[in-house]
């Protein structure tokens, strides 16, 4: 949804004085907040060195605040939605409590393994260098991070299949030729969640098909 569209669901319900049948958090709402969210939640407004674009409000309260430790009582929020936020933080283990504490139900979304290693590829310096985790969906529905290293960012499953995937990679001279057409769950890692979600944040990277998938 546009901008306008976004301010004119906003003011419409505010002139009507009908509020919103569910209490809606953007977590880290940066220069896209979510259209239905009533309320935003972010850590540096002044600063868009890892948003690209200035942060935008669209008429909804802007809080401030960091994912691992959010000014808000149990169970807020009927939906909390934390899109590219995950992978930032230096404390997932207290980033995934917090979600499930504030909200009752919420949606989670992380670039992928394979979108991380290949964004920028083959340069050394690829991924984007202010994400510290792999985040993917492994056993058991589990949201797994892993740390992203140097080391980590070059280290592909042995499998056919990623390797199919690395020599995609190094025919391309711009990722976005193929990211661009490919359904959104193969580029990124996607959770939905109600009540409660599982996790698990590693020391280290075990390399694994799994690692892939896209999400649930």
């Amino acid at each position: 949804m546009s901008d306008v569209g976004v301010l004119g669901k906003f003011y419409i319900r505010r002139w009507l004085g009908a509020p919103p049948t569910k209490t809606f958090l953007d977590v880290g709402s940066g220069h896209r907040p979510h259209a239905d969210a009533t309320h935003l939640l972010d850590l540096l407004p002044e600063d868009d060195s890892e948003r690209g674009k200035p942060i935008k409000r669209l008429g909804r309260p802007l809080i401030l605040g960091t994912v691992e430790s959010m000014p808000f009582k149990d169970k807020t929020f009927d939906y909390v939605y934390a899109s590219h936020v995950l992978e930032h933080t230096r404390d997932p283990a207290a980033a995934c409590q917090e979600l499930m504490r504030i909200g009752r139900a919420g949606y989670i979304e992380t670039p992928n393994p394979f979108y991380e290693q290949g964004y920028n590829y083959p340069n050394a310096d690829r991924g984007w260098s202010f994400h510290r985790w792999f985040v993917y969906v492994g056993e058991d529905d589990t949201l797994v991070f892993e740390p992203k290293t140097p080391k980590t960012i070059d280290e592909f499953c042995e499998c056919r299949h990623a390797q199919f995937v690395r020599n995609i990679y190094k025919s391309l001279g711009d990722l976005n030729q193929i990211h661009k057409v490919l359904p959104h769950e193969c580029n990124n890692t996607v959770v939905r969640w109600v009540d409660r979600f599982n996790f698990e944040v590693r020391e280290a990277a075990h390399l694994s098909c799994s690692k892939h998938v896209g999400g649930r």
